[in-house]
């Protein structure tokens, strides 16, 4: 598998954009994984051939992870799309889309030229699609958000949304190849926030191979970089990505 890092910030990072992840599958699917607010000019930008899109994973409604979605829409519409999109998330995913493409430009369904599919996931449930497994944990955020193992094969990815990691959530990691988990601040300050320590001790205590550490802080980003990255490095299998990284796994 392959992932290519669109942005690793938070919502308010303007540096390094919202969070989100293009991942293709040892079959050539393309999954993007949650679409915020900067996402779709990046996107744009680095993606080559950006049609080939096929699924769009969204781990929660909050709009830094959603609602770049109206201005993806509009450009696949622009570039002569027809193929429909398919579309993974919590219930309700399906009611929170369209309701924001209605209102980022009202009517505009009726004008594509493509479809939508939805695929519904729940907590500890495990679904097929593009011939790969999918499961979900709950995490452990102020929204309701679910953690997403993707199986393609032996090999197993994990991201995180947002949120610390739980019981269920660190069954779903445990044993993944890559994992990507949100870090918003230094230490676990905030009770549905993950953190630089807690992802780190994740990857020391568990089984798995690379883990990415995004969704940082912009201030804790500009102000303890330094000692973060010596942090990560200290960690054998850990990395502090950048946008615009492409790893394969």
């Amino acid at each position: 598998m392959e992932i290519f890092f669109l942005g690793v910030g938070e919502a308010c990072d303007t540096a390094h954009g919202n969070s989100s992840f293009l991942l293709t599958a040892s079959n050539g699917a393309r999954i993007l994984l949650d679409c915020g607010f900067s996402v779709p000019h990046q996107y744009f930008r680095t993606v080559e051939q950006p049609d080939e899109l096929e699924y769009i994973w969204i781990s929660h409604f909050h709009g830094d992870h959603f609602l770049g979605l109206p201005l993806l829409f509009l450009r696949l519409w622009q570039l002569g799309r027809t193929r429909p999109l398919h579309i993974v998330g919590q219930k309700g995913t399906e009611q929170k889309v369209r309701g924001a493409l209605e209102l980022a430009y009202p009517t505009f369904e009726k004008k594509l030229s493509f479809g939508f599919e939805f695929h519904q996931i729940h907590a500890q449930e495990t679904i097929s699609l593009a011939g790969l497994r999918w499961s979900a944990a709950l995490t452990q955020h102020s929204q309701y958000n679910l953690g997403l193992r993707i199986e393609d094969g032996p090999v197993k990815f994990y991201c995180s949304g947002d949120g610390r990691a739980n019981a269920q959530a660190k069954e779903l990691i445990r044993g993944c190849d890559f994992v990507v988990h949100e870090s918003f601040s230094m230490v676990d300050i905030f009770p549905y926030h993950g953190s630089v320590t807690s992802t780190l001790q994740l990857a020391e205590e568990l089984e798995m191979g690379q883990v990415a550490l995004v969704h940082l802080d912009h201030d804790l980003r500009r102000t303890d970089l330094h000692q973060i990255e010596e942090m990560v490095r200290a960690v054998p299998n850990a990395l502090l990505p950048a946008a615009g990284h492409r790893l394969t796994f």
